[in-house]
């Protein structure tokens, strides 16, 4: 009799226990797995016989067998992530890391490289990731790419270029001789980690004749091309918003960069945020701080509409 009554009351009260449990935790970084597959080494573009390659992270699931994969039934955002190396160095693999939190996310990812200093003076690096996002549209359909949220993004050199990916609206005035693009590009949002925004004044702060020989190339039109590569000749009321991340203690890209193109961006209304990361210097952001500007990001993203 006093097991009958024993047995149910332990019952209860392991249900009960069992129901006040928390969820268990899922692994982020365990679970890109499930997520996501990657499809490396896409040639995008080949000029003066080099062979420009992206990776490109799509979400979608494993099935175990044939067909294998299972594409996202829809439309997803996309990241064009831009390396950094003062335009002349690194490739795309080295920067894998900085996007994982947009895979996380269920966001697709193209990750890609662009010919540097050495292979090609500018503004040939600014043209060849025109085409990379030229490449997203022609593939949208394919790999369900949601092309009115395609957020460009990149570090350094890198954020540079994804300001110049994302300010510029008329493949004309920067192009590749004889291979127009023909379609009309737009990009949502910029995220910019601590990228120069004016190249004239990064030039004259780095006071190298022989950087700025290679940067341009033997031209008597130099300022002309510093110009034209910069992201503030391009600020105006129609610019995509933008979101900086720059330290005011940066020797590389000096912190003016950041303030001189959020200054011009509320110039002109543009939604835009500037986040000061004190004392720090050149992307020397610890695991608080990241995780803190990446809540910053989806905050962000989330005021423009993206999610």
């Amino acid at each position: 009799m006093k097991n009958s009554i024993f047995f149910p009351v332990i019952l209860s009260f392991f249900l009960i226990s069992c129901a006040h449990q928390p969820p268990s935790k899922i692994d982020a970084v365990a679970s890109l797995y499930s997520k996501s597959i990657v499809i490396p080494n896409i040639s995008y573009l080949i000029i003066d016989s080099i062979d420009l390659k992206l990776d490109a992270y799509i979400p979608a699931k494993n099935l175990g067998g044939a067909p294998w994969v299972e594409y996202s039934a829809d439309r997803k955002p996309v990241l064009m992530y831009i390396h950094g190396g003062g335009w002349g160095g690194l490739n795309r693999s080295v920067r894998n890391l900085n996007f994982l939190p947009y895979i996380d996310k269920g966001w697709a990812v193209v990750n890609i490289d662009y010919r540097l200093l050495g292979q090609a003076p500018f503004p040939a690096c600014i043209a060849d990731c025109r085409y990379a996002l030229n490449w997203i549209y022609e593939n949208a359909d394919k790999y369900k790419f949601d092309t009115t949220k395609i957020v460009v993004s990149g570090e350094s050199a890198g954020g540079h270029l994804a300001l110049m990916t994302g300010f510029l609206t008329n493949d004309r005035e920067i192009s590749i001789p004889n291979k127009p693009i023909t379609r009309e590009l737009k990009t949502a949002a910029v995220i910019n980690w601590f990228g120069v925004s004016d190249v004239e004044r990064l030039l004259d702060f780095w006071n190298s004749k022989s950087f700025t020989e290679t940067l341009v190339g033997d031209t008597t039109k130099k300022e002309e091309i510093f110009k034209s590569c910069s992201p503030l000749t391009y600020v105006n009321s129609s610019t995509v918003p933008v979101l900086t991340i720059h330290g005011d203690a940066d020797n590389s890209v000096p912190f003016i960069h950041a303030t001189l193109l959020h200054e011009s961006l509320d110039k002109y209304g543009v939604k835009n945020n500037l986040i000061v990361m004190k004392g720090k210097k050149h992307g020397d952001f610890d695991e608080k701080e990241m995780s803190e500007n990446f809540s910053a990001i989806w905050k962000f993203l989330e005021e423009i509409g993206i999610k």
